[in-house]
């Protein structure tokens, strides 16, 4: 991997934790180390990557074990349009990459 794209990757995984922290800009970060410019450059370059991607909306499907269907029991789960059955003994972590994965992909909960 290039240092470009390691780089790259390091930035959307600091919007990933901003985003989800609930600070405001400046507070994250002066806390994280970075300018405020440095950040809103990356969102910049995030949102726009995002939006001109053809594959930007293309679904991402993450692999799912089923063990013994018939002694479970089900929950049928909407994210947007997107239906997910859950059956006992999911992986929450899997669930969270999953619904993480359909919310990037635009779909609204």
């Amino acid at each position: 991997m290039s240092a470009k794209e390691q780089l790259r990757q390091q930035w959307a995984a600091r919007i990933v934790e901003y985003r989800a922290s609930g600070l405001t800009l400046k507070s994250w970060c002066a806390s994280h180390g970075c300018t405020v410019d440095q950040m809103k450059y990356w969102l910049y370059k995030s949102k726009r990557a995002s939006s001109t991607s053809p594959t930007s909306s293309a679904p991402r499907f993450v692999p799912l074990d089923v063990k013994d269907e018939a002694q479970m029991s089900s929950l049928l789960l909407r994210v947007g349009q997107t239906q997910i059955e859950l059956h006992a003994g999911f992986d929450p972590k899997l669930l969270r990459e999953v619904v993480r994965a359909l919310t990037e992909a635009g779909a609204t909960c």
